[in-house]
């Protein structure tokens, strides 16, 4: 039990650096790349059941030209196409670039978008806000892959690279990376706990 307190009040410290809303919540999984699956399972989950069930030819997930090898692992995985999206001289995902991606597409395809927050070859941290506006707009569910670079948010002097993350469905952080960590852990936090648990919950008669 005491374990369980303790991993609970980690996710809500790093909940409330992010900004979410006092019912977010999430788990420890076992790395970043199980994250960001995880995230995407929930987020397709929640996008077939507001379409009544209703499934595209194929799923699509957008993400940008620097987006981390796991969002390819996480499509094979789960057998959906990705949409990869240039970045801009900075090397970010920006909000204007979604939008002309995403006016581009003739289908309702699109079931999330994953930004990140601090690439891992270069710290590069997408559009958070301007993703954000066009996500919620478009109504495609948001989540930021920040394993490597979120923690961050913990620092004043770069705080405002992230002004946008408080809007996000759901997002991840390594704390075995800049928070020390001494073991492999990947922080999964959701806006909506209850999304994640319908999508992941096992009904098995034993």
């Amino acid at each position: 039990a005491g374990a369980i307190y303790a991993e609970n009040e980690a996710l809500r410290w790093l909940s409330d650096l992010a900004g979410l809303p006092e019912g977010a919540g999430g788990v420890f999984v076992q790395g970043g790349t199980l994250g960001n699956l995880s995230a995407l399972v929930a987020a397709r989950h929640d996008a077939l059941a507001r379409r009544g069930g209703e499934r595209p030819a194929r799923w699509v997930v957008v993400g940008s030209a620097e987006a981390h090898s796991s969002l390819q692992h996480a499509s094979r995985v789960m057998d959906v196409d990705v949409l990869k999206v240039p970045s801009d001289d900075m090397g970010r995902l920006t909000g204007e670039r979604l939008e002309e991606a995403l006016a581009a597409r003739e289908d309702d395809d699109v079931f999330a978008v994953v930004a990140t927050g601090g690439t891992t070859n270069y710290g590069v941290v997408d559009d958070l806000e301007g993703v954000a506006e066009v996500a919620a707009r478009r109504g495609v569910w948001m989540h930021v892959d920040g394993a490597y670079g979120l923690a961050a948010l913990a620092a004043p002097s770069v705080r405002s690279l992230f002004n946008g993350i408080e809007h996000a469905d759901s997002f991840i952080v390594d704390p075995h990376k800049w928070l020390f960590a001494p073991f492999d852990a990947c922080a999964l936090l959701y806006r909506d706990p209850e999304l994640a648990r319908a999508a992941h919950t096992q009904h098995a008669g034993y």
